[in-house]
């Protein structure tokens, strides 16, 4: 069954060699399986599934899913007296009892795996490419929802790589190309993810990495392409440079689109210095601001006011701006919980006025400073927000405007920008 392309797991080779054996033999018990989830944690079942199938699911409905396939595999057994492997349980279970795949295909998994190989690699490089990067990022998203673990975004383009092409030849230019993937995976750690987004632009997802360090990975990638010399043929072509645009997940973006927003905007600042690396930054605020779809719910708490409603406007992991029926001053000290009844999602902040605007009929909208100490809060907010976010700008939208961005290195190249 091939009804989704594949993609790579964060699984240990001898546990998916593991799942990959399962899928032959019946001896797998539905407690084996709770097993593995209890040590492996419930993503297991996404993956069994995954690798039974090629069906994505999430942890929830792929356990509800294998189980009952390992429920019918022993139906299937006793009402044939033979054992049945689970891979025949699972095709017999999607086609028979829950029909999610209408005409599926038997393939030999070595070349299922070169065929998935090939759909996520880029044919040049052999890194990921933009695909795989689209399946990758919202995993990293999903990774931080659940365990709280923050991750950078590297967005990096060859500086005058047309010029290069022009004056070398498209050869030279497929060298480079292949030189610079090198370099990016030598660099980057096993865990990171090295793409070749389109064209001479690339990309890295860092895992668990801080603003800090990933400025310092950035660094580091920037000076070793800049000290590398192409050599075509025993020609030496000279060096190239690269510049680095930074974004960080979650200050920096809640979305992927969001992400790679910030991460293109820093890209297109780092552009008009050259063999340079940027930090995303709002200009007028230090965290940037998320505006909402739909006002979100709050409370709000004062020693003088007691408590009243208010709604969120939009949000940043500094503060809000909100509407509200009662105006406080700036300065005033308040305690305020920013909730989600439907999922029973509550984040008790305290927070300082720092902005009051009448906007008339007795409503006001004020502008409220707070800060979130821990990991535990922020994976709260981005829970809180999910669903309430206003549409993103699409990549085919001119970028009409670009905040300032934070300089974390540029080595000089008298360049003009694009």
């Amino acid at each position: 069954m091939v009804p989704f392309s594949g993609s790579r797991r964060e699984f240990s080779t001898q546990l998916k060699a593991l799942l990959q054996r399962t899928a032959i033999i019946s001896t797998m018990t539905a407690t084996h399986w709770r097993t593995l989830a209890d040590e492996f944690g419930p993503e297991i079942y996404s993956e069994a599934i995954y690798r039974l199938a090629r069906l994505e699911m999430e942890p929830a409905q792929a356990r509800d899913c294998l189980l009952a396939i390992v429920a019918h595999q022993g139906v299937l057994s006793r009402a044939l007296r033979r054992n049945v492997s689970l891979l025949t349980a699972t095709c017999d279970y999607f086609m028979q009892v829950d029909p999610m795949v209408r005409e599926p295909v038997l393939l030999e998994v070595r070349l299922l795996q070169q065929k998935e190989q090939h759909a996520e690699r880029d044919e040049l490089t052999g890194l990921l490419n933009r695909r795989a990067f689209n399946q990758e990022l919202p995993r990293e998203i999903e990774r931080f929802r659940r365990f709280g673990h923050g991750f950078a975004l590297l967005m990096l383009d060859l500086d005058h790589f047309k010029e290069f092409n022009d004056e070398h030849g498209h050869p030279a230019g497929d060298k480079a190309l292949l030189d610079i993937g090198s370099i990016l995976t030598d660099t980057a750690r096993l865990y990171d993810r090295v793409v070749r987004y389109g064209g001479e632009e690339f990309a890295i997802i860092l895992p668990q990495t801080s603003g800090v360090e990933s400025l310092a990975v950035a660094e580091r990638i920037r000076t070793a392409i800049a000290q590398h010399s192409i050599d075509l043929c025993g020609r030496d072509l000279g060096s190239i440079t690269v510049s680095i645009g930074l974004a960080c997940y979650p200050n920096d973006g809640l979305d992927m689109a969001g992400l790679v927003e910030s991460a293109d905007k820093a890209l297109y600042t780092a552009k008009e210095h050259r063999n340079c690396v940027r930090q995303y930054l709002d200009s007028k605020r230090n965290h940037r601001r998320f505006t909402l779809s739909s006002p979100l719910g709050l409370m709000l708490q004062t020693s003088k006011l007691g408590s009243f409603t208010a709604s969120a406007l939009d949000v940043s992991f500094g503060g809000l701006r909100c509407s509200a029926t009662a105006a406080l001053p700036p300065a005033t000290v308040l305690h305020l919980v920013l909730s989600d009844a439907t999922r029973s999602i509550n984040l008790p902040l305290r927070a300082e006025v720092r902005r009051l605007d009448a906007t008339g009929n007795d409503t006001y909208q004020m502008g409220l400073a707070f800060q979130l100490d821990n990991v535990e809060d922020q994976m709260k907010l981005v829970a809180l927000l999910d669903g309430h976010l206003a549409p993103q700008r699409s990549d085919d939208e001119p970028r009409s405007s670009r905040p300032d961005i934070r300089t974390s290195s540029c080595a000089s190249t008298g360049a003009k920008p694009h």
